[in-house]
């Protein structure tokens, strides 16, 4: 029942409580009515018996003084006018049986003295009563009188008082219930506005809704808290959307200011690569024809160097340009042991002027979706770094190995080179043109690129390292179709 009234309409909830209330209310009085009334009855049929029983035990005292059982036998003849009474009897000072009556057969040794040394006493057993009255002269016990009487009218009120508390019960549930629905019928009509109104703003989206109930009740009161609470949501909505429409006015902007950036940043590259290129070949070709004056060779190193330095950082200019046009290329399922060999064929050279020793295991993933230019690109940033920032005397190992974390493809990357400064460079680690270790020719683009491209795909890149012990780079890639 309490599994049903949970998914019932507060209506019909209200209603059943309503009504099984009315119903033990109305229960208890009819109990307490009828409890009442059979205990009037009962009082009323011992006051019958014991008046009775006390007419015959003074009618008896003669026939107890001069032992004159036959005279006894007619005094409780005369019980036969009472149609309730069934046995009778007289017992003697001694409690031996004096004189009976029965009315029909005789059951006098089942009747039984219970007065307990009590002037009168009474005895309810089944739907038959048992009434003991002692008999004194001046003081002197002469005997008891026993009557027993059928309960017959009981039964028949008791009977009578089920039906009439039926009836009343019937007919109290019927006007609970209709009383109930008449009067409760505010009630639900509020409460389903309410939650009609909540649905409809659950579905719409529409927050100027309000509920029309200006009652002081509980459900009043809730009414004007949702509509409290609706006027905060419409004023965050609009809040919002105004915030949202300034976002995207400021991303639209600074996505065309990154264009023009990437522009001019282009432009001013390919038009300063011509006249670089020309600096670099008018310096060469006047080292070739030796028309440096030996006082001026160390400025003319220098020049030429900060010129060669030059082009390699316009050269590095263009690369980023060029790679941040191919971010957000189309995903494809890749096999790491295939695209690792690939890489390694490209800086084959490398690998075998530093004596490098690559280590892959790849049982916990052997195949990653991702896009297979970026995977290569991320793969050979790593090993040529690897390489190139070994440890002075000794061949660089590297320790390549995956993991799956949830959604991500965790590719682990470990040499056991120089190291970073994690103290000194910590926030620098991906800033674009950043070098960790001068003495050793490079630009400072490769990490820049990684991160660029991991973090373009949702995915993570975390960088531990220590000085002349090596780096590990624990690498998050997004596994799910972008």
């Amino acid at each position: 029942m309490m599994i049903g009234l949970k998914n019932a309409s507060i209506k019909q909830k209200l209603i059943v409580i309503q009504t099984i209330t009315a119903f033990i209310v109305v229960l208890v009085c009819c109990v307490f009515f009828v409890v009442n009334d059979i205990k009037t009855f009962k009082d009323a049929a011992v006051r019958k018996m014991y008046s009775l029983a006390r007419i015959v035990g003074e009618s008896a005292v003669s026939t107890l003084l001069f032992i004159d059982q036959d005279a006894a036998s007619q005094i409780l003849m005369k019980l036969n006018k009472e149609p309730d009474i069934l046995e009778a009897a007289i017992l003697d000072n001694n409690g031996k049986l004096f004189a009976k009556y029965a009315r029909t057969k005789p059951d006098i040794d089942a009747i039984k003295d219970i007065t307990n040394e009590k002037e009168i006493a009474a005895d309810f057993s089944g739907n038959k009563l048992t009434v003991s009255y002692k008999i004194y002269q001046e003081n002197e016990f002469l005997g008891t009188v026993v009557l027993r009487a059928a309960l017959n009218d009981l039964h028949k009120i008791i009977s009578g008082y089920i039906k009439v508390a039926g009836m009343i019960l019937f007919a109290a549930l019927i006007a609970s219930l209709i009383i109930g629905a008449f009067l409760q019928r505010s009630i639900p009509h509020r409460l389903l506005s309410l939650v009609s109104k909540t649905k409809e703003v659950a579905e719409t989206g529409n927050y100027s809704l309000r509920v029309a109930d200006n009652g002081n009740d509980e459900i009043g009161i809730l009414s004007q808290g949702f509509n409290n609470m609706l006027d905060r949501i419409e004023k965050m909505d609009t809040y919002l959307k105004e915030t949202n429409i300034a976002l995207k006015d400021y991303s639209r902007n600074l996505e065309q200011s990154n264009r023009e950036l990437e522009e001019f940043a282009y432009i001013s590259s390919h038009d300063m690569k011509s006249p670089i290129t020309s600096l670099n070949g008018m310096l060469t070709l006047m080292e070739q024809k030796n028309v440096v004056r030996e006082e001026h060779r160390n400025l003319f190193l220098m020049a030429k160097n900060s010129a060669r330095q030059m082009q390699k950082t316009i050269n590095a200019l263009n690369e980023i340009i060029a790679f941040r046009k191919t971010l957000k290329i189309e995903k494809e399922n890749i096999d790491l042991h295939e695209a690792l060999e690939d890489v390694k064929l490209r800086i084959y050279d490398s690998i075998l002027s530093s004596g490098a020793i690559i280590n892959a295991d790849f049982s916990a993933c052997t195949h990653v979706n991702y896009p297979v230019a970026h995977l290569k690109s991320i793969f050979q940033n790593l090993l040529t770094n690897a390489i190139k920032y070994k440890q002075e005397g000794k061949p660089p190992v590297i320790d390549i190995r995956t993991s799956i974390d949830k959604n991500f493809v965790v590719l682990e990357v470990k040499d056991q080179g120089m190291g970073i400064d994690m103290k000194m460079y910590k926030d620098k680690l991906f800033g674009l043109f950043q070098r960790f270790h001068t003495h050793i020719e490079g630009v400072g683009i490769g990490l820049h690129m990684i991160h660029s491209i991991i973090e373009s795909y949702g995915g993570k890149i975390y960088i531990d390292s220590e000085v002349n012990k090596g780096t590990t780079f624990k690498i998050y890639l997004s596994n799910v179709p972008f």
